[in-house]
């Protein structure tokens, strides 16, 4: 959703949408430092916290916009969160687990803002 469409600042959408940037700056932290080979674990640890706290208010306007998508967004989530709680630090496939939290992260809130919240009018 571009910012200039029609997105009153206090309606849960944009709400939403403003935690996704939020999100999004920990997410591109988090992906510099993979970039490397290494991971940022301050950065990951708040992507973890912002999105466990986001995902429940999320789930209450998806669902009532579109149940369907909500639903299936609403199992990337939760596979999002699952890999955030097993990601131990010094284990072998920390890296590519935290790199697979990322990408899940950042296609769900691609495909929320692209497919679901223009469906809210």
């Amino acid at each position: 959703m571009e910012e200039d469409e029609e997105v009153r600042p206090n309606t849960p959408i944009a709400e939403l949408i403003a935690e996704h940037r939020r999100i999004e700056v920990e997410l591109d932290a988090l992906g510099q430092a993979l970039a490397t080979g290494k991971i940022d674990f301050l950065a990951f640890q708040r992507c973890r916290v912002l999105l466990r706290d986001h995902y429940p208010r999320e789930q209450e306007v998806l669902a009532a916009i579109h149940p369907a998508a909500a639903r299936k967004i609403a199992g990337q989530q939760a596979e999002a969160l699952e890999l955030a709680e097993s990601v131990e630090v010094g284990a072998r496939d920390a890296v590519s687990l935290v790199r697979r939290f990322v990408a899940i992260a950042q296609h769900t809130i691609i495909e929320e803002e692209r497919d679901v919240f223009p469906l809210a009018g």
